[in-house]
């Protein structure tokens, strides 16, 4: 397969370069803009619907809730000496404690930072995902553990900033971006302003150090540093941040988008493309210039129209491909269809975001599939670090299995979109409420100065059902808005037990507007039925099944001469356990593939005879 393909190629490159890193001190000024609004305020007003940040929004009895709450244990159980032990041995301090190996090992001397290089590939993402879980659900040890760890880290910082292993070129950029998001979330969610002291170090080096030679599909991926660093600059004010995320704007890549580029992304590096866009995004939030918000409008079009699998997922073997048919033959080559939890945390992140800047629900649908099919789907952390990677889509059969190595870079994002669940189920906007998840929940929300709580009762998707229950401290009038799937139709509103009489448009938000009393109680059906989805245009008959917003597995032999017409005849539902379905001729059983465990096999797409 053309092109450089998983990070571990992308970063020798890196590692090989020659090029001397660029030398430019930029001014590092911590002015206010003079004119308008604060930049919070301005980013606001940019703003159709604002996510809950984490604030206010509690996961109930549910999957989603025992993995967050699993995932939490299993990091916060982490001891942080070995966490440090390599950082306090780089800067030849007191290192007690075991090495953790494999891609968060503490060998300096070996160059690629994905295998025993250094200890830096995902302990900012361990900063931010703690950080994101502590807001969510006011724990206090797991915030404690997380600014340990940042003070103790801290002490390894050299005088000029520098702050891991090697100072040969092996993915600072990386390292430097996922550090920052860290720092910058522990300051926005556990409020430590000493976070913002580390945070203008390392950049102070970064400004000095960092390679600004703009090698596209760098392994690096110095186009991902501009998110964060505009979330520190609309936190801070500072302009340093923008300054410096201004460089690393990704404008031969967004401008494919927009048409101001030429540059084909076909090989590219899928997850990181991906999170880059929200790099363009927040660059939207910051200056306001349009083309930024058509970059991800129209990326987020071309990624479904060309790139998403059934699930949501995308990137085999970590790339992009041509829209030539390519993505149904990839089932019949590799088993690394799609890096589950990475591409989950960047698929949380550009949805949300597209949710925010455009005000429309049908970015939620793309959230959803990947919360059941993607990251809900994944197995769990365990043992040393073993970490699910790749999810297996393969034809003639697939397994769910952990990586060859501990501690890869999906080890980093596990906990960040984990905690995400908080921040992708209610959006507001004024005196409106938007529901984007059905997810057993609880929602406390302040519409105009009045207290509400708000609790959602579900099982879906194992029901076609969810009931709100509203308890304002006195009746307030607001919308309030449901998305409803793209996928659905016939979706049926009911206030206090009667049919409510609004538009449920599929792809779009149904809005009930009245004066709420406490104990109103709002449900919504959806209905799901069977349906097929093809992998691309070019191959119609290779489908997978899908019931609802979740994709069926068979976990019998994978022939299925089944025709499309006749598929919702011949998927009979258990009458025991809610999605699951057997098929009579040939004899065969369907589960929902969050449902399959490690080293079960399954079959996902099939090749429909006739």
């Amino acid at each position: 397969m053309s092109g450089q393909k998983t990070r571990r190629e992308f970063v020798k490159v890196m590692a090989a370069s020659s090029v001397a890193p660029l030398v430019v001190k930029m001014a590092q000024t911590t002015t206010s803009p003079s004119a308008g609004k604060p930049i919070k305020q301005q980013v606001l007003s940019r703003s159709r619907l604002e996510p809950f940040n984490y604030e206010g929004v509690r996961l109930s009895e549910g999957m989603l809730q025992r993995q967050f709450h699993s995932t939490r244990d299993f990091y916060f159980a982490i001891p942080d000496d070995d966490i440090l032990k390599g950082f306090r041995q780089r800067a030849g301090l007191e290192a007690p404690g075991h090495d953790l190996g494999g891609w968060y090992s503490g060998d300096p001397t070996v160059i690629y930072w994905w295998s025993k290089g250094d200890t830096f590939n995902t302990f900012g993402q361990w900063l931010s995902g703690m950080a994101r879980m502590a807001k969510a659900t006011g724990d206090e040890a797991l915030q404690e553990k997380a600014v340990s760890l940042m003070i103790e880290w801290g002490k390894a910082i050299e005088d000029d900033g520098f702050f891991f292993y090697s100072r040969r070129p092996n993915a600072p950029h990386y390292i430097y971006d996922k550090t920052v998001c860290g720092l910058v979330d522990l300051y926005e969610y556990c409020g430590r302003k000493d976070a913002l002291v580390f945070l203008d170090r390392i950049t102070d080096w970064a400004i000095t150090n960092l390679d600004r030679v703009r090698r596209p599909n760098q392994g690096a991926e110095w186009y991902t540093l501009s998110e964060n660093l505009y979330r520190a600059y609309v936190l801070t004010e500072n302009s340093k941040y923008k300054d410096f995320a201004d460089v690393w704007r990704y404008t031969d890549y967004w401008g494919f988008f927009t048409g101001q580029s030429n540059v084909a992304p076909y090989h590219y590096h899928a997850y990181s493309h991906v999170n880059t866009l929200s790099g363009a995004a927040m660059a939207y939030a910051v200056t306001g210039e349009d083309q930024y918000l058509k970059t991800i409008v129209n990326a987020y079009d071309w990624l479904e129209r060309t790139q998403f699998y059934a699930t949501g997922g995308y990137g085999p073997d970590e790339e992009w491909l041509p829209p030539d048919g390519s993505l149904a033959k990839s089932l019949e080559t590799t088993y690394s269809t799609f890096e589950t939890i990475c591409g989950s945390w960047a698929g949380f992140k550009l949805a949300r975001y597209l949710i925010q800047f455009t005000g429309e629900s049908r970015y939620g649908d793309w959230i959803e599939k990947l919360t059941y099919n993607g990251i809900g789907a994944a197995l769990p952390m365990t043992g040393r670090g073993e970490t699910f990677y790749y999810s297996d889509y393969r034809l003639g059969g697939g397994r769910k299995y952990f990586h060859s190595e501990t501690w890869p870079c999906c080890s980093g994002t596990y906990p960040q979109v984990v905690a995400d669940y908080h921040n992708v189920i209610y959006f507001k906007k004024d005196n409106s409420l938007y529901v984007n998840l059905y997810v057993p929940s609880q929602l406390s929300w302040n519409c105009g100065g009045t207290p509400i709580e708000i609790e959602q009762h579900t099982s879906y998707p194992e029901s076609e059902s969810t009931l709100l229950t509203l308890r304002p401290a006195e009746p307030v009038t607001f919308k309030l808005n449901f998305r409803v799937p793209g996928w659905s139709t016939g979706a049926l509103v009911k206030v206090n037990g009667t049919i409510f009489s609004t538009q449920a448009t599929p792809g779009a938000w149904a809005t009930i507007e009245r004066t709420w009393n406490p104990g109103d109680q709002v449900s919504l059906q959806i209905p799901m039925k069977l349906r097929t989805i093809p992998i691309d245009k070019q191959h119609p008959r290779r489908v997978a099944f899908a019931y609802g917003p979740v994709v069926l597995v068979q976990t019998t032999e994978p022939t299925l001469p089944i025709e499309p017409a006749e598929a919702a005849m011949q998927f009979v539902p258990d009458q025991k356990e809610a999605l699951s379905f057997t098929v009579a001729q040939p004899k065969a059983s369907f589960v929902p593939f969050y449902r399959v465990g490690k080293g079960t096999p399954y079959n996902m797409y099939f090749d429909l005879q006739g």
